[in-house]
């Protein structure tokens, strides 16, 4: 062999400091093991004790809860008010116009329930919006909230977004008519219409 090496002292210069390195690699990067494992009911020191389970409170249907977080809010009562028709090039009933606004009442009330923890007592939103005559039913256009007292914006756009779904009277004599609606919120212990 040339400068005296053989096979074998290459062997030994060569492979054996790599497989100590290896060694050395595998050893160094093995995951730690717990002195002890903790008890179950012992907490380790740098985790905070877990809050105890909050209890049911409510229970719907047969043995399921749900938990609950705060005290629901107080049911909501809308009364009925009276339509104000503004411009118009047609006519409308009041009571068809007031009789059509509450087959959605559900919805308006269930946008101001949404807000009810932040405004609370009585509350008042009036809606303007035109009616138009297609065919034999009126349909909702151009709504816009001219007063109110709950200043949420996603709240207002609920309670206009509910009128979406309203099946008005067309108006008579065809055209269309601007009608303003009050709506008012009274917390209460009855959920009233």
């Amino acid at each position: 062999m040339v400068n005296g090496m053989s096979g074998r002292s290459v062997l030994l210069w060569v492979l054996v400091p790599f497989l100590a390195l290896c060694a050395w690699v595998l050893w160094s990067s093995r995951p730690e093991k717990p002195a002890e494992s903790p008890s179950p009911q012992a907490t380790p020191p740098t985790q905070a004790p877990r809050p105890p389970p909050v209890p049911p409170s409510r229970t719907f249907g047969e043995g399921s809860t749900l938990p609950s977080r705060a005290p629901p809010p107080p049911p909501i009562t809308i009364p009925e008010a009276e339509p104000r028709q503004e411009a118009s090039t047609g006519t409308v009933d009041k009571e068809d116009v007031r009789r059509a606004i509450q087959t959605v009442v559900p919805l308006i009330r269930q946008c101001f329930q949404d807000v009810a923890e932040r405004y609370s007592g009585p509350q008042s939103v009036t809606l303007r919006f035109t009616i138009e005559g297609q065919g034999l039913t009126g349909h909702f256009k151009d709504g816009e909230v001219v007063d109110t007292s709950i200043q949420d914006p996603f709240a207002l756009a609920c309670f206009l977004d509910s009128l979406l779904d309203v099946r008005f009277p067309a108006p008579r004599e065809g055209g269309s008519v601007t009608i303003t609606y009050p709506f008012r919120f009274e917390p209460g212990s009855d959920a009233g219409r």
